[in-house]
């Protein structure tokens, strides 16, 4: 069997026959919109040809099914949504695919029928999303919205041609657009040190030490509970995290396996450990009964646990109260690495100790460190061979 393709305008349709079961009689079936007529090199599935080419192979096998007349609104609220829910993934991913649906893809393109997408309407969709002001007046959204949008259309698209609903993915060529990594900043050691020294005494200031020293993540230091660590033999055990989902704190799970590690701690540590217990103890005795011990090490006076974003708010008013240089809360973690490796820690310890699934996430992220280390260690070197 034979198809065709025809150039209509500014896309290319393809045209094929099938059979028809009842009457045996050949019914023709098209499917326009293609951007181009042949392969592009390499073959990126969004030619008219290798659309034809595949329907054919289908057709001729038995497989080949017509396209549900799905709408994007109903492919991402009735099949994508739901599918990805029961697949146990993790509460803040499922409810950033609801956001990024119900936000950017269902306002610009819910009404289009899946099957009629092209890449000219998603390039028009990230234009809108990049210059149109938001409901609360912010102006226009990140490259990063653009990836987020492009990413999880592509990624429904591909699920409903593998559940049967979708016989190719239309928007397979298109490419997310680029996001221009922000400039990442951190303290000095001196800087460190002085908001250390001013916070030593804070309700919070094992938390500060914990953050610099061992460059953990605000939901992993949120979720630590008191299970979690061994004062004894000087280990911190991250298995959990607490994030905001939908505006409310949820214990979750780290991201990834690398994230589930174990961090050791050393005498001082231990020290502003040992007394943020010891306060503990002394508040939940002051409360009695109204005491509510969750075990979280962030809690307050009466034991409920602190939620993620006032962390953040607190050590805000901290750097602002103490005239230190400007930095966000995550940025204690690329403090805590960037002076480590400055330091001469190998970039595998660094990596283990911040639970990046491999050294060379670490080396990516901090590698405007390493040309300073490698020419101290060279001049090291030197010195002891030749000098």
């Amino acid at each position: 069997m034979k198809g065709s393709i025809r150039q209509r305008g500014a896309t290319y349709t393809a045209y094929w026959f099938t059979i028809d079961a009842a009457t045996r009689k050949r019914v023709q079936h098209a499917k326009g919109g293609f951007v181009r007529e042949n392969p592009a090199r390499p073959p990126r599935g969004d030619s008219a040809r290798e659309f034809l080419n595949a329907t054919i192979g289908k057709v001729q096998e038995g497989s080949w099914r017509p396209d549900k007349p799905l709408t994007v609104r109903q492919l991402l609220e009735e099949h994508w949504l739901p599918a990805q829910r029961s697949r146990g993934l993790r509460p803040n991913t499922t409810s950033q695919q609801k956001m990024v649906a119900d936000s950017y893809l269902i306002p610009h393109l819910g009404g289009t029928k899946v099957a009629a997408l092209t890449p000219a309407m998603v390039t028009r969709m990230l234009e809108r999303l990049r210059t149109e002001k938001s409901a609360s007046g912010r102006e226009g959204l990140s490259p990063r919205a653009g990836q987020l949008a492009v990413g999880e259309l592509k990624a429904a698209c591909s699920w409903a041609i593998e559940n049967g609903l979708l016989s190719r993915n239309p928007v397979a060529g298109v490419r997310r657009p680029r996001a221009h990594s922000a400039v990442m900043t951190a303290w000095s050691v001196e800087d460190a040190r002085a908001f250390l020294a001013a916070t030593r005494n804070d309700r919070l200031g094992f938390a500060w030490a914990l953050l610099l020293t061992r460059g953990l993540r605000r939901g992993e230091l949120a979720g630590l509970q008191w299970s979690d660590i061994n004062l004894e033999s000087g280990v911190l055990r991250i298995s959990r995290t607490r994030v905001v989902v939908d505006g409310k704190a949820i214990d979750s799970t780290p991201k990834t396996a690398a994230g589930r590690r174990t961090i050791p701690l050393d005498a001082s540590l231990v020290v502003l450990l040992k007394a943020h217990k010891a306060r503990q103890a002394a508040e939940k005795l002051a409360a009695g009964p109204t005491y509510e011990d969750s075990g979280h090490l962030l809690a307050n006076e009466l034991g409920h646990p602190y939620y993620p974003d006032s962390i953040s708010t607190w050590f805000d008013a901290k750097v602002k109260e103490f005239e230190l240089p400007k930095i966000r809360l995550h940025d204690t973690r690329h403090t805590a690495a960037s002076l480590m490796l400055g330091n001469g820690v190998p970039v595998k310890v660094v990596s283990e100790l911040l639970g990046h699934s491999s050294p060379t996430i670490t080396l990516s992220i901090y590698a405007h460190v390493l040309p300073g280390m490698a020419e101290e260690a060279g001049q090291a070197l030197s010195a002891s061979l030749l000098g």
